[in-house]
């Protein structure tokens, strides 16, 4: 196919013609034009800057089709959806449509009767899709969410890495990769992975200098709350929380609180999120608390404030995700609430991601014993000693290595017995009385048959969704007995031998782990950076920006704007705090050392009052503030370094050596250091 250029008349042309706008917004010009050249092209724009039009206006100007690939399959329909409204003929090819639906949307695709095609990556395992796309007229690959190509990405994912060799195989005239955020080394993954020769790469501008960035420290969820609360009525927002009930239990909070808010994770149904998602977007004053599953697709132009709950796990996450925030160019604000201890929780989170092979070895003893299970993850996690988590994790790369297949839910045989009433019944559906017929021809009276629903449904010629529903109204007649398949995902073993002869390679979950910790340790920096948080998040993206400027519109460089209970005013978060302040005790008390970790301060006064509860006695019969003050200078991490600290002795480092060292290790890693004054240095020279 022949490289097409166009002039920016054309091009404006087209853009009014199919999308009704009058001009490109900055940047998205000089990409169409290279995509309509032939010209291998990586984007990097941020969120809200219009990626998707690079993409598709050049896919109703060029003849043929666009492929276009998406992570996100949930949001599929939406996007398609929207250039179906525009008149574009465009569709989606998931594992959410049937086989039938599939096939003749990919017949269609072949016969080149839509301009744009959307599919999950997974998609190209299918020969008969790839053979599809070979017959069609190719005019564009576009990869969306490209960061998920490279490991060094936030969010890799092992189907994205073979898109290079899908793009090999199909040979388009022209690929196009776009994302929101992708650090140096990531977009030369992006151009590695996708076998690029030469590609154009264009970087948009990271900065919003609209965006206030603050970072405000909290000492537990109740702080998380009452900063949530005191943002009401600043206007539209969205709160982020790690957890599906931490968002549960921040709407019930805000909802107490009289404010419209709207909650929205991936655990509720299909129609309770987009009801949510639809009331978002018509309140103007809504506030969305939410998982990470929000967002994606928004385009909410006067979201006045995004608060994270949780430290997310990567920079790149949490850039895109606040920039959501303030597309309309009014100030707007962009709050994290910070508690290390939520740094432990994401870690945690990673290593269940990434199993031990000790997991892998006990998970493949009890698979090897039964050549399918089909009781659930939560009885092969009881057998192993591990977690749903866990076992759900290590269940995914055994699948892509091909040591396992796992059924799609519900799947397998039904177990149908005609009882004795069912030789007379007479039902008055007919797919009922089909189905009913059918069995009663296929098995005695009193004899069990098994067969899958497809195939019952083939015999009865009916479809599979009227073959089920015909079921369950023959059961409630009590006419059939009905045995229905495991519930959950069947497990298959594809191969045998102990573990050590499967040749699994665990060595890409590893790296993929250290990457990940590393990430998470990029955006704890982030959190406790005494530089201009602007410059911090310019620099990591790749962009010159000279230390020690100051923007004027972040925490360090013009203070706090949100006051947190908890935090001292004017104390940068994480840093080391005199002893007069908000974390000290009362005037009057023991002296204090000059210097010590606010961050070692906070997590011993946390443990010592959980202690003291879960014990009933006051928290200083635990420990005094002296000696935790004086554990927060110290840091220390070793037995001699623990009983240099006065105030100590044998049984305390007996019975809280191991918990203290711990949060000490975590404030040292956060670059806090030890401080050692004289008094404890003489007692440790004795």
């Amino acid at each position: 196919m022949r490289d097409v250029s166009a002039s920016p008349d054309e091009l404006r042309a087209g853009l009014k013609k199919h999308f009704g706008l009058s001009d490109f917004r900055h940047g998205q010009a000089e990409v169409v034009q290279s995509v309509m050249a032939g010209t291998n092209t990586v984007v990097v724009m941020p969120t809200g800057a219009g990626k998707s039009l690079c993409y598709q206006l050049p896919a109703m100007l060029l003849d043929g089709v666009t492929v276009v690939v998406s992570p996100l399959i949930a949001l599929m329909q939406d996007q398609v959806d929207a250039l179906q409204s525009k008149g574009i003929a465009a569709t989606f090819i998931n594992s959410t449509i049937g086989e039938g639906e599939r096939a003749d949307r990919q017949r269609r695709m072949r016969e080149g009767q839509y301009k744009l095609v959307y599919v999950a990556p997974e998609r190209f395992r299918s020969e008969a899709f790839v053979n599809a796309l070979l017959d069609a007229k190719l005019a564009l690959y576009a990869i969306d969410e490209a960061h998920c190509i490279s490991q060094w990405g936030h969010d890799f994912r092992p189907d994205y890495a073979m898109l290079g060799q899908v793009r090999k195989r199909l040979r388009p005239p022209r690929t196009v990769a776009l994302t929101a955020t992708a650090t140096p080394e990531v977009r030369d993954d992006i151009t590695r992975v996708l076998l690029m020769k030469d590609p154009r790469v264009f970087v948009a501008g990271f900065d919003r200098p609209n965006l206030f960035l603050e970072v405000a420290m909290v000492s537990g969820e109740t702080d998380k709350r009452l900063a949530a609360t005191k943002l009401i009525g600043e206007g539209s927002g969205v709160i982020y929380c790690n957890t599906r009930k931490q968002a549960e239990t921040m709407h019930a909070h805000l909802v107490d609180e009289g404010a419209p808010s709207v909650l929205y994770h991936a655990g509720m149904a299909d129609e309770a999120r987009r009801k949510a998602q639809e009331k978002f977007m018509a309140t103007p004053d809504a506030i969305a608390v939410a998982t990470n599953a929000f967002g994606m697709g928004i385009d909410k132009s006067d979201i006045r404030f995004v608060v994270h709950a949780g430290i997310p796990r990567a920079v790149e996450a949490y850039y895109q995700e606040v920039g959501r925030a303030g597309r309309d160019g009014k100030a707007s604000r962009a709050v994290l609430l910070f508690n290390h201890a939520d740094v432990f929780t994401q870690e945690r989170m990673i290593a269940g991601n990434h199993p031990p092979e000790t997991l892998f070895v006990d998970l493949w003893n009890v698979l090897r014993a039964n050549e399918t299970f089909e009781r659930g993850v939560h009885l092969l996690a009881a057998q192993t000693g591990s977690g749903e988590f866990e076992i759900t994790a290590a269940l995914k790369l055994l699948e892509r290595q091909g040591a396992i297949s796992r059924g799609g839910r519900g799947e397998g045989r039904y177990g149908m017995t005609v009882l004795p009433a069912g030789l007379t019944y007479q039902p008055r559906s007919n797919e009922a009385r089909a189905v009913l017929a059918t069995l009663v021809a296929e098995a005695p009276h009193g004899t069990k048959v098994t067969m899958e629903l497809t195939m019952l449904g083939r015999k009865c010629g009916v479809d599979e969704e009227a073959a089920r529903h015909a079921l369950t109204l023959l059961e409630r007649a009590n006419v059939v007995l009905v045995q229905r398949p495991f519930a959950g995902r069947v497990i298959t073993t594809l191969k045998k031998g102990h573990w050590a002869e499967l040749g699994v390679d665990l060595s890409r979950l590893r790296a993929q782990e250290r990457n990940q910790l590393l990430l998470l340790k990029r955006m704890t920096d982030y959190a406790y950076t005494r530089r201009c948080r602007r410059g911090f998040l310019l620099r990591y993206f790749g962009e010159e920006v000279a230390f020690g400027q100051s923007c004027g519109s972040c925490d360090v460089c013009a203070g706090p704007k949100l006051a947190v209970q908890g935090r001292s005013a004017g104390a940068p978060a994480g840093g080391r705090q005199p002893a007069k302040s908000a974390f000290a005790p009362a005037s009057g008390d023991a002296k204090l050392p000059e210097h010590y970790s606010i961050l070692a301060v906070e997590e011993l006064k946390r443990w010592r009052k959980e202690l003291a509860q879960d014990l009933d006695v006051p928290a200083f019969i635990i420990m005094n503030d002296q000696t935790l003050y004086g554990l927060a200078a110290a840091l220390p991490v070793s037995k001699a370094e623990f009983l240099a600290v006065k105030g100590t002795g044998e049984s305390r480092w007996e019975r809280f050596g191991a918990k203290i060292s711990e949060i000490c290790l975590m404030a040292r890693a956060a670059g806090h250091t030890p401080y050692v004054s004289a008094s404890t240095r003489k007692r440790r020279s004795r």
